[in-house]
């Protein structure tokens, strides 16, 4: 059903961003924790956090409004983001 399609398509939002993150930081994937901060926890930096944001609109080809940024503090806040741009405005 359309429910589980839109469950599985978040799940590999988040799969693709945490990679594309976890490269991004040179840390695995799989040690990436989607809550947690990327400043607090992961020490990142606001040059990393445009990186993350370009690298995000590079892949689906969409373009995220700057102010936004701040809105990135983790994986699980950009991949909302990510969604809320893909999809279809009604």
């Amino acid at each position: 059903d359309s429910k589980t399609g839109r469950m599985d398509t978040a799940m590999n939002l988040q799969q693709e961003i945490r990679e594309l993150v976890a490269a991004i930081l040179q840390i695995p994937a799989d040690e990436l924790d989607t809550s947690a901060s990327f400043f607090d926890e992961y020490g990142m930096d606001s040059l990393r956090a445009l990186e993350i944001l370009a690298e995000v609109e590079n892949k689906y080809n969409i373009t995220i409004d700057p102010d936004n940024l701040m809105k990135m503090t983790c994986i699980d806040e950009v991949v909302k983001l990510t969604e809320s741009y893909l999809k279809p405005h009604e």
